[in-house]
């Protein structure tokens, strides 16, 4: 089930080093994603009229090369498989000369919009669009929080954040955990690999806490992030390994 589209890279998609940001290269995803589906009876349309919405939970990141602004690339998305309550999709991003990029893994559920938890897949769908059922799962890191953090910044979730699923795009994540970093770090700095899982949703209104530790042993220039709700309770939690441009 691969699909693939052409993309160019635009100016506003681009941070100040004129590198493609993480919300923009998620996005980008997202959307190849539901072009894929659009048409079928797995798209964001069709299970809205059914209660449910796609959430993802995790992601694994590797970057070779960050596209920049006129880039022509092409992204490509491929469901790999599911099983009982967790479906995986992977993306690819590449150049006009076929170099790869960008890779990720992704894990996902079905969740229902009304109830607020995640149900199980659906088969029928599954094998409706030729997703194999999967005997080994893909293995993703296990992340935990921190013990202590260096810097604490608290955010809102505003109206613009949300997506279709009435809570924060996942997208968003991302913007607070590069906000809390410093300007000359991110300057000097290009990412690596990714790793976040979320633990559960962000809602309107609410007024979370980003956390960031940076670690430089010598060898692996590693930030630590967590986004905790008012009470302290982990919503996601994000690793991010780092290179000097």
């Amino acid at each position: 089930m691969k699909y693939s589209e052409q993309k160019r890279i635009e100016y506003y998609e681009c941070d100040e080093n004129q590198h493609l940001k993480l919300p923009a290269m998620i996005d980008l995803m997202m959307s190849v994603s539901e072009h894929q589906l659009s048409s079928g009876e797995a798209s964001t349309n069709a299970l809205t009229e059914r209660g449910l919405g796609w959430v993802v939970t995790q992601y694994h990141i590797e970057v070779q090369a960050l596209p920049q602004p006129n880039d022509h690339i092409t992204v490509t998305t491929d469901a790999v498989g599911y099983n009982r309550f967790l479906e995986y999709r992977d993306f690819n991003f590449i150049d006009e000369q076929g170099k790869m990029l960008i890779t990720v893994k992704s894990e996902w559920v079905l969740f229902d919009l009304k109830k607020r938890k995640m149900v199980a897949t659906d088969e029928k769908m599954m094998t409706d669009l030729g997703i194999p059922l999967l005997k080994k799962l893909p293995r993703f890191p296990r992340l935990r929080p921190q013990k202590e953090y260096q810097v604490k910044r608290q955010y809102r979730v505003r109206y613009d954040d949300l997506d279709t699923n009435h809570h924060m795009t996942n997208g968003h994540y991302f913007s607070w955990f590069i906000d809390t970093l410093d300007r000359e770090f991110l300057r000097e700095h290009l990412i690596q690999s990714l790793d976040i899982k979320f633990n559960q949703e962000v809602t309107y209104g609410q007024e979370p806490f980003a956390y960031v530790s940076v670690q430089d042993d010598g060898q692996d220039i590693k930030s630590y992030h967590v986004i905790e709700d008012e009470e302290g309770n982990p919503r996601a939690v994000c690793e991010l390994t780092w290179r000097k441009i």
